[in-house]
């Protein structure tokens, strides 16, 4: 499965070459938002996290398993099947990393087509386009986002602070499981979340309110 679209390319290249072709905007931010909120990349997220977690945790249980196991050949095999489950976790983060860097350039390239009408003075802002940028919270490929975005960050905190209540010292291996799951997790979060708000921004471009408060902050 491509992580961006074919078609989607020469729209993002145009976008981030500074495009004025006002006339395509509506249909590029369109087909931008459709490639990005695919529910197939959605699912290889969800996959990807489930594997590197799961590796993860695995691989660090059999690596502290292999201390206990008593004769060479059974330890070999034991910090063997370890190592392939990290190996496994590692795959699967780098699938993550790559689908933050194509979602990224999908939506930064989606906002822009989004603001270009209004920043060219093609369409004018009006209060009926308040809504947009709120209305768009419920939609259910974002709505499904925001949702595991939520979940994700609650994963992060009880990874995270697992430093506090195990004893690190009896349990390093087990701290360093749950540590990383953590970090997977908040990076997750960073990457979900940070999707959104930029398909946000750009919707929140034809909102006068919006505009008024941001450019009076901004000093413009």
């Amino acid at each position: 499965m491509p992580l961006i679209r074919p078609a989607s390319l020469p729209l993002i290249r145009a976008a981030e070459g500074g495009s004025d072709e006002v006339g395509q905007a509506d249909a590029a931010a369109r087909a931008l938002r459709e490639d990005y909120e695919r529910w197939s990349r959605l699912g290889w997220g969800a996959l990807t996290y489930l594997g590197a977690v799961l590796g993860t945790l695995f691989g660090l249980a059999m690596l502290d398993a292999a201390s206990d196991v008593s004769g060479g050949a059974g330890r070999v095999v034991v910090l063997a099947i370890g190592g392939a489950a990290l190996t496994i976790a590692v795959v699967c983060l780098l699938v993550l990393h790559r689908l933050w860097r194509t979602g990224r350039r999908l939506t930064i390239a989606a906002a822009w087509w989004l603001r270009l009408p209004f920043r060219t003075g093609q369409r004018s802002r009006r209060a009926p386009f308040w809504f947009a940028p709120r209305t768009v919270q419920y939609e259910p490929r974002i709505l499904t986002r925001t949702t595991a975005g939520a979940l994700l960050l609650l994963v992060a905190i009880f990874g995270l602070s697992s430093v506090f209540f195990t004893d690190a010292a009896r349990m390093p291996l087990l701290t360093a499981a749950m540590v990383s799951i953590g970090v997977i997790a908040a990076l997750c979060v960073c990457g979900i979340l940070g999707g959104i708000m930029r398909i946000t921004s750009g919707l929140a471009e034809g909102d006068p309110l919006w505009t008024a408060v941001r450019d009076r902050v901004r000093g413009e």
